[in-house]
């Protein structure tokens, strides 16, 4: 076999290995946390940008998908005046808002 061809063996045996690896390690940090603490998750922006909308909403997946208990906090940094749709999500979402 020649060397060209074992340096491509060893670099896909080396990413391989570092995947295999960093999916346990995912796996057993996120069961931790589910098991022995809460998290908190603290999101800053403007309720009137639909930036703040697609951070709830990504927030809230995340709730849903890995930390069930995870509380979210959405500060207020814009002037919150107009269609406040962070606000409006916060109440139904069970998220703190803060202005």
């Amino acid at each position: 076999m020649s060397v060209f061809l074992q340096s491509v063996l060893a670099v896909f045996a080396a990413v391989g290995f570092y995947t295999v690896l960093h999916t346990v390690y995912e796996i057993v940090s996120a069961r931790l946390l589910r098991l022995h603490g809460s998290a908190e998750l603290t999101l800053y922006g403007d309720g009137c940008d639909a930036v703040s909308e697609h951070l709830i909403r990504a927030a809230l997946r995340v709730r849903r998908q890995y930390f069930s208990g995870l509380l979210i906090t959405f500060v207020e940094i814009g002037s919150g005046q107009g269609q406040n749709i962070a606000k409006h999500m916060a109440a139904r979402q069970d998220i703190t808002y803060l202005e």
